[in-house]
């Protein structure tokens, strides 16, 4: 399951495999389906708009679900009896009787995953500390995996930052996944969030530069029908 912001209809179809590689993007590519496939904790994606990072992090949230998922779930429905139905099926005149359990599927974890553009999840956020509450903090903090978009385009409040970060830290800690893309530099990044966070970061995933030129400046502008 997929919580947060929505995706949108321009990136809800993204998917590793509808991902364009070339020689600008490959370790980006190759980084991201490791974190899908849990060979590494994290990627960090540097790089100027229009280059695919939010093509890539959609593509991750998608994987990491499709792969942690149980294989008969895609086939098959499970349907839970009533609380009448399991009270009438038990033997209460026979101790020796089984208690009620759950199927294996039945107790699958559905993996859950946090996908927020940085600008969501700090309004969220200060919505949520206004009100003296801090439930979105807490499943940032224990989701099976967090994604963050375009970190650095957010104004944040020093309360807000400070959550956010221990946020961050807090899921470095305990090696929880995360995937987060920016249109920072190193430089900027250590300028805003501290060299703390970005040692951090080289120590937990992978720092990834995509060196590409923004697509979507290339991309030709469909004709108005006359």
């Amino acid at each position: 399951m997929i919580r947060g912001a929505l995706i949108g209809s321009r990136f809800e179809k993204c998917t590793l495999d509808g991902y364009v590689v070339n020689r600008h993007n490959a370790d980006a590519e190759d980084a991201c389906r490791r974190v899908a496939s849990g060979e590494i904790d994290g990627v960090f994606l540097f790089g100027p708009p229009g280059v695919g990072k939010t093509h890539l992090l959609v593509g991750i949230a998608k994987a990491f679900i499709e792969k942690r998922m149980p294989a008969e779930a895609e086939s098959e429905v499970v349907k839970l009896p009533s609380l009448r139905e399991l009270l009438e099926s038990q033997d209460y005149a026979d101790d020796a009787e089984a208690p009620v359990s759950l199927s294996p599927l039945e107790q699958a974890h559905e993996p859950l995953v946090e996908f927020w553009p940085m600008l969501d999840l700090v309004s969220e956020l200060r919505a949520e500390i206004k009100a003296g509450e801090l439930e979105l903090s807490r499943r940032c903090r224990t989701c099976d995996l967090l994604v963050i978009d375009d970190l650095g385009a957010e104004r944040a409040t020093d309360f807000v930052q400070e959550e956010l970060l221990r946020i961050l830290d807090w899921r470095y800690r305990d090696r929880q996944p995360m995937a987060v893309a920016t249109n920072l530099t190193d430089r900027e990044i250590t300028e805003r969030y501290g060299w703390a966070t970005l040692s951090r970061w080289a120590e937990f995933g992978e720092l990834v530069k995509i060196e590409d030129s923004d697509y979507r400046l290339g991309k030709p502008k469909a004709r108005a029908r006359t």
